[in-house]
């Protein structure tokens, strides 16, 4: 009886090992899968007085590394100061004011110091609410705060069109307008282009439903991004979709370059590619919808359709390309004579470029983008247009979800969607494969 009772004891025992063995290999697996903060970035943190405490009031996502957030945040008390000095000059009075992802507010409270308005705060990650609360007490009266994706209203917009809803007034709130040309200012931190390429979908698909008005955007942003967007060879001859229709949608200019390592989270380097300029700096720019856009609103899509990749390249013939839609046009741009019963609201006018002498050979590529828009204007203007199938075609072509608006141009950079879900898929430990 001894015996069997010592061996039941045994084995327990053995088993409550076995046990302990297997859990204490599970949880080393696990800590084995969760990524490092970056030695750099706690470096620069413990480096200066001025951030101490920081590390406990960030999540510990913004400490590490990225190849590609999408969210930034700044930390840096001297650089909120720059910004808020530099933009404050372009706030009106009447004029909605929005802070997207403020963070700890640090930014916040200096544009509260500097002018009168209210300002509406969008933070996406529930991390934040505290200091945000903390922020609204101090400053009561004059801080709306919402937590909500701003930058990803281009989503609510889409399904509100699919499905009728009301997301956007929802997430708008007292801002939701239907006065188109009421401006509205946006201030905020941009790692990536995804916002930027779905404010000009947003355009070009929403802009008769717009509830927001006409967005005037202060934004810190990549050097390299930047230049994607403002290439000036679209302006020639080069043929990239994003570019184009952000410079025919939006006027861009640079206002000051602020220090880069002063945003979390920080990005991977990649300087096989970039500048100095464009490892160490970022560019505060003002982007804002143009108010003369190139066609009327209810003819974007088709603009959008045209400039697509796969409707031409540079090498690609106008005439022949166009008689594809209307066979027999060729002749209105060889004559530069327009059918008389066109639709003048559509044709071109005085302040648009004039085609040169257009021949049956004459490329895309020869043409610059304000003449390409010429070309547009007189194809939706001629008569024949509504009986072809080209309106039809892109409307067959239109993005039926948000994951095609997600995979629609090739121009696109792939992005994480939010502080709270990043993981160790795109952080330092992916900086070999980012290497490559």
């Amino acid at each position: 009886m001894i015996g069997k009772s010592f061996f039941r004891l045994h084995c327990k025992r053995c088993n409550f090992i076995a046990i302990h063995i297997r859990m204490r290999h599970k949880l080393n697996k696990l800590s084995e899968k969760q990524p490092k903060l970056a030695e750099d970035v706690l470096k620069f943190l413990n480096s200066s007085p001025e951030y101490n405490g920081l590390k406990e009031q960030l999540p510990t996502s913004l400490l590490r590394k990225y190849k590609a957030p999408e969210s930034m945040y700044l930390i840096n008390r001297k650089t909120a100061s720059i910004i808020a000095n530099t933009v404050k000059s372009y706030f009106t009075q009447g004029s909605p004011l929005i802070e997207v992802n403020p963070g700890l507010g640090i930014l916040t409270e200096n544009i509260l110091k500097c002018q009168n308005n209210k300002i509406y705060l969008f933070e996406q990650s529930n991390h934040f609410s505290p200091y945000l609360d903390d922020l609204q007490q101090k400053y009561p009266g004059r801080i709306s705060f919402k937590i909500a994706d701003f930058f990803g209203m281009w989503k609510l917009a889409f399904k509100d069109k699919m499905d009728d809803g009301n997301r956007i007034q929802e997430l708008l709130g007292d801002l939701s307008t239907t006065d188109k040309n009421r401006t509205v200012k946006i201030l905020g931190s941009m790692p990536g282009l995804s916002f930027m390429k779905h404010l000009i979908y947003n355009v070009l698909f929403h802009n008769t439903t717009n509830q927001l008005g006409r967005p005037d955007l202060f934004i810190t942003m990549p050097v390299h991004h930047y230049e994607f967007l403002t290439d000036k060879e679209v302006q020639q001859s080069k043929q990239k979709s994003v570019p184009t229709l952000f410079q025919l949608l939006f006027d861009c200019k640079t206002l000051t370059t602020v220090t880069k390592a002063h945003f979390l989270p920080w990005t991977l380097s990649n300087s096989k590619h970039h500048s100095v300029l464009n490892e160490h700096n970022l560019y505060l720019v003002n982007i804002t919808q143009k108010e003369k856009l190139p066609c009327p609103a209810e003819y974007l899509p088709l603009l959008w359709y045209f400039f697509k990749p796969q409707m031409f390249s540079k090498s690609t013939r106008v005439i022949p390309m166009l008689e594809q839609w209307i066979p027999g046009c060729g002749v209105w741009l060889i004559t530069g004579q327009d059918p008389p019963d066109s639709n003048k609201l559509l044709s071109p006018g005085k302040d648009d470029a004039s085609l040169p002498h257009m021949t049956i050979f004459t490329e895309f590529g020869d043409l610059n983008l304000q003449q390409k828009i010429t070309v547009f204007k007189r194809f939706i203007s001629w008569p024949e247009f509504e009986q072809c199938q080209f309106r039809i075609t892109m409307e067959n072509n239109l993005p039926k979800s948000v994951t095609q608006f997600e995979d629609d141009d090739k121009d696109s950079i792939p992005t994480i969607t939010h502080i709270d879900h990043m993981d160790h898929s795109d952080t330092e430990v992916d900086s070999q494969e980012f290497d490559k």
